[in-house]
Parts: structure tokens; sequence; C-alpha cells
């Protein structure tokens, strides 16, 4: 069996929480007893209600925030072993989903080396290394561009190649896609699908937009702080009380089979020879 790239034990996090202008407080705990897994090159869905504590999760994957309690393992080395930190995020990079702070340069170049010059690299290496991600992912024209000139889209791409320029094993990605519009959405998940092509890494997905999890093979379902639920995609966007149950919505697929069940009274499901289904049904009892 492959070792696991990430383990996530017990994981804890509660945070100060400001109660008035007198600057008093209070702890609110954001997560309890996570416990999770992801394989080498897996790719990983990560839903949740709003206020579940995703982009949190997040947040301790990368270091931002530090535990109250519990484990995290990366190829068997727990965190807080790897030393200097920042060796982390050459294992372990995210992309958020407010991208424009994720830039302090004018344009992708000046920001790239600004970027690299903190881990020690020389100028020939950032050259090297950006004329290399910008081949395999096909954003030459990009990269010189003044990021005020680029599209949300383009910014997302940019973003990403950014991450995967330090050659993570796991990207995490928080709602690549929450503020773009249909056409710039197609442009990221069309890189999504190159990199899981081509690249060598896991992806750990944050979305609220299930036809996403297209790209991933197993989800986990986060609720009132914790994972209530670990199970394939395909699973999941064909359970419709289990979508329910953690107020995501309903995939159009689902809606549309609970609507055809009621309007005919028949008891359609995704199992069922689908095609030959609806045609039979719509020309029995709509037609």
């Amino acid at each position: 069996m492959q070792p696991l790239l990430l383990q996530v034990k017990n994981l804890q996090y509660t945070a100060e929480q400001l109660l008035d202008l007198d600057l008093k407080t209070q702890k609110r705990e954001i997560l309890h007893d996570v416990n999770l897994t992801i394989q080498p090159q897996e790719f990983v869905g990560l839903v949740g209600p709003n206020g579940s504590g995703k982009t949190t999760l997040g947040k301790l994957l990368v270091r931002i925030l530090e535990p109250t309690a519990g484990q995290l393992i990366i190829k068997g080395q727990n965190y807080h072993d790897i030393q200097p930190a920042w060796h982390l995020n050459q294992m372990v990079g995210m992309v958020f989903q407010n991208i424009d702070t994720q830039f302090i340069g004018k344009d992708f170049m000046e920001d790239v080396t600004l970027y690299l010059s903190n881990f020690g690299w020389t100028a020939a290496q950032i050259q090297t290394q950006i004329a290399d991600i910008s081949r395999q992912l096909k954003i030459q024209s990009l990269i010189k561009r003044p990021f005020k000139t680029l599209s949300g889209g383009q910014k997302q791409l940019l973003a990403i190649a950014e991450v995967l320029l330090l050659r993570p094993q796991l990207l995490i990605l928080d709602e690549p896609t929450a503020q773009l519009d249909p056409e710039n959405t197609r442009l990221v998940l069309k890189l999504l699908q190159k990199i899981k092509k081509e690249q060598q890494l896991a992806v750990l997905l944050i979305t609220h937009k299930l036809s996403e999890l297209a790209l991933t093979q197993r989800t986990l379902i986060l609720n009132q702080g914790t994972i209530v639920q670990q199970c394939q995609t395909s699973e999941l966007l064909t359970d419709a009380k289990l979508l329910d149950a953690n107020q995501l919505p309903l995939p159009d697929t689902i809606a549309i089979l609970q609507k055809l069940n009621q309007l005919t009274g028949q008891s359609i499901t995704t199992a069922s020879p689908a095609v030959q289904d609806f045609v039979q049904t719509i020309q029995e009892n709509l037609c």
C-alpha cells in the first residue's frame, strides 16, 4: 500500500473572538476532532456549509494558523519537526480565495522574484523556473502583464502557477472559482484538469460548487467543525439525503430526477439506464 502523503489526527482549533469595544474576548472552537488522510497524487474535494471551517482547515494545513491540539503529519514527519518552518512551503502550498492578497509585486515576474528570493533562489534559478512553469501551463502571454490589467481568471492561473514553482506535493485550492464569471471559471477548471493529468502532486479542492467535484476521486464533508463523512465523490453527488443533511445544494441531475419522479410517479435513480428510462418515461407519461 502506498504511504500516506498527509495525515490529520484529532485536530482542534480554538480562536479568540472579540465581544465588544472594551476588547473583551471569548474562546470559540472552530474545528474539533478532525481526522483525514490524503494519498500522493490524489485529488480530494472538501465541502461543507458556510462557516463550517473549510478555509480555517486549509490555513492550518499550510501553518498560517497553529492548531490548539492534534497532529499534522506530512510524509511521516510531524509539522513541528520540519525545520526551518518555511521548508513546509516546499511541501504544501495554498492558493487563497481572494487572490489579490496573494500578490505583492506589480506583475508575475516581479512577484515571483520577491517570493522565491526568500527561499534563497538565485536570479538564474528563478528565471529558469519561470520559463519552465509558464511553458508547462501555457501562461507565457500573462507573466509580464501588470496584475491590474488581468481578469480574475487570469490572476487565478498565475496564483496557482506561483505556488507550483516550489513543486509542492500537496496543493490546496480555496474556492478557486468563487469570484469568477463562467468564462474565467472555465479557464481555471481547464488548468486544473491539466494539472491533474500532468503534475505529480495531490490536490485538496475546497469548493461550494459541486460541479467542480468532478475533478476529484474522493470528497470530505466538513460540518459543524468536524469531518462528518468521507466518501467517493460519485456517491456524494448521487445521494440526495446526504447532501440535504449537510446543507449542500442538489446537483442538477438529482434535481431533475426528483422532479421527474414527482411528475410521473416513477422511481428513476442515477443507477438506472438513464437515457432509456428518461426517454421512455417522458414518452409514456408527459407526451
